[in-house]
């Protein structure tokens, strides 16, 4: 027989015996939790009939009770009243005891031994419930009350109380018995469940698990040794994979780098054409405006209104060129740019506290390095204004010849960053500037790290060497 072949229809045998073994630890399964959930069942009504067999005394004693404090002339019109409930609850409770009630939520007796129980205080509860009905017209009717005239059914209720309280004593008991029986048939029927499913396990394991380990082991075997041809060949496919991810890495990182420094000769060409274009349009309309308004012979105010607006319009288009192209920072260098940066943000949100911590050494930084920690630092304060709702934003520099670490500290109202974020198109506008801040710390050959959570504030580092 072929090998493959007869590795099929041994492990068709072996499944086949499972399926079989494992059936049968379901069934018993099943039939023990059939078992237990209807000794459940009964003891959870045992108790419940238990606590109303316990309540009928209770009822009896009550009636008693009330008895004789109608007979004492006490509060008729209250313990009259209270007679009557008790009356009715222990006459209901003792009916559903033998017949059942959905409304108590009692199951019929089925037992013979409770019916000739309750047949033996059939007589006592009759008796009292004849004195008690009997008893109740007459409180009603007399409007002078006589004592007399219920003494008689009292003492009836009294000399049948104990008969009937002994009565229903040996009811609970039984009751209790019987709940007690059906425990001990419970228990029995798990052993016996218990000793089927270890038969079945012990069988399962001599007749399924050991002749299949055995043909297991030969199995893994091969596969071992198959595993360590597949680790040889896939080392040398990782080599290889290496080598084309680093190829990629830099590509990549040619590209983003090529697209940074594109975007920023474009904002510098933008900037020089707004500056030297409309900034200079604009200067000469307002400078036209303001002649017309000193020709004028009377103050006009939408003249003086446009004026305003005309104004507002240049200082804005000084604040976007100065956005795209921070001129300072070519000439003056990366702390002035930082200086006139913070200051514009003063200007821009006067209801927030900018404190700067700078200890920059005065040796100078590549252009990439000034212009990169720029735009990080403009995106992040552009961030915490705009998103954070801050009372205070700290902005701490500190660097050395070849290190540097930038830090902004805000605390406003936080978010929920997870840094996986950054590659989910569903969040791609949300999160595309710090996703761009991050690409311009790993091109700088930095690391970018944002701490926040709701109601804590932000804090973002950067931290370069170079």
């Amino acid at each position: 027989m072929h090998p493959v072949s007869e590795d099929r229809s041994i492990f068709k045998i072996f499944t086949i015996l499972y399926a079989v073994a494992l059936t049968t630890i379901a069934l018993l399964s099943v039939f023990s939790q059939i078992k237990i959930q209807q000794a459940l069942n009964h003891q959870m009504n045992d108790s419940h009939v238990i606590n109303f067999a316990g309540k009928l005394r209770t009822y009896s004693q009550t009636l008693s009770k009330l008895a004789l404090l109608l007979e004492s002339g006490r509060d008729i019109d209250d313990n009259r009243k209270e007679f009557i409930n008790t009356l009715k609850q222990w006459q209901k409770s003792h009916e559903g005891l033998q017949a059942g009630s959905n409304f108590l939520n009692l199951p019929a007796n089925d037992q013979d031994e409770l019916k000739q129980m309750f047949e033996i205080i059939r007589n006592p509860h009759q008796e009292i419930w004849d004195a008690a009905s009997k008893l109740i017209p007459v409180v009603y009717r007399d409007s002078v009350f006589n004592p007399e005239r219920i003494r008689p059914y009292v003492q009836t209720i009294l000399a049948y109380e104990k008969s009937y309280l002994l009565g229903m004593e040996l009811i609970v008991f039984d009751y209790n018995r019987f709940s007690k029986e059906r425990i001990r048939n419970l228990k029995e029927i798990e052993y016996i469940v218990l000793g089927l499913v270890l038969f079945t396990l012990m069988l399962e394991a001599g007749v399924i698990f050991y002749p299949l380990s055995t043909r297991i082991r030969k199995i893994i075997r091969g596969l071992v040794d198959a595993e360590e041809r597949a680790r040889k060949l896939t080392e040398q496919v990782q080599l290889a994979n290496q080598e084309k991810l680093l190829r990629q890495e830099t590509e990549q990182r040619i590209r983003s780098y090529s697209i940074i420094n594109g975007q920023e000769k474009e904002r510098k060409r933008v900037a020089a054409e707004i500056h030297d274009g409309i900034g200079q349009m604009l200067t000469s309309l307002r400078m036209k405006l303001e002649q017309i308004e000193d020709r004028s012979m009377q103050h006009d105010p939408e003249i003086a209104m446009v004026n305003t607006m005309m104004y507002s319009i240049i200082n804005e288009t000084k604040r976007i060129c100065a956005d795209l192209l921070p001129s300072v920072l070519e000439d003056f260098g990366l702390r002035a740019a930082i200086d006139e940066l913070i200051k514009l943000c003063r200007q821009t949100a006067p209801g927030i506290d900018f404190q700067l911590e700078d200890t920059l050494a005065a040796a100078p930084l590549p252009k990439e390095v000034k212009t990169g920690v720029y735009r990080i630092l403009q995106e992040a304060l552009n961030n915490a204004i705009k998103h954070a709702d801050a009372d205070t934003i700290e902005i701490d520099i500190d660097g050395t010849a070849n290190f540097l670490q930038l830090t902004v500290r805000d605390n406003g109202n936080g978010f929920h960053f997870d840094s996986q974020q950054l590659y989910s198109s569903e969040q791609a506008k949300k999160v595309n500037g710090i996703r761009n801040m991050k690409e311009r710390a790993e091109l700088l050959g930095g690391t970018l790290q944002i701490n926040s959570t709701p109601n804590t504030g932000t804090i973002v580092q950067l931290a370069i060497t170079f």
